[in-house]
């Protein structure tokens, strides 16, 4: 299985933490590790780092999404969505709780919430379907 991890830089750390997690235990492919990029500084920067995002969340067959996320985070989301892709959300700081500051997208039935069990993840995106199963 292939998989992209979409979240903010405030979470760099913690996506690299899961991101390896699932690879070592699940044996699952990360499409493009974008923590190992610095922060853009010139529109041809943001250019590549733009393309190749998109490019591995095309070529992903998940998308795991961890709150908060930042714009890239959400539009990435959006692509996924956009493209029948499964889409799993993890929400660490449990930003669903507040409703004032989740978005409706969080709660469309094509996105599963996912606690932080990388043994579940499997599970969660065994669905024939091409979203995992509605909550």
């Amino acid at each position: 299985m292939k998989f992209y991890m979409a979240s903010g830089f405030v979470n760099k750390l913690l996506v690299q933490q899961i991101g390896e997690k699932i690879k070592n235990t699940l044996n699952w492919e990360l499409t493009y590790d974008w923590t190992k990029n610095e922060r853009a500084e010139t529109k041809e920067e943001l250019t590549v780092i733009g393309m190749n995002e998109f490019q591995a969340v095309v070529d992903s067959d998940v998308i795991i999404v961890i709150l908060p996320g930042g714009k890239g985070c959400h539009t990435e989301m959006g692509i996924a969505l956009g493209n029948n892709k499964k889409v799993i959300l993890f929400d660490p700081e449990n930003t669903l709780r507040d409703l004032s500051i989740a978005t409706t997208f969080y709660f469309l039935p094509q996105i599963k919430h996912w606690g932080g069990a990388i043994e579940e993840l499997p599970t969660l995106c065994s669905s024939s379907n091409p979203y995992c199963a509605s909550l």
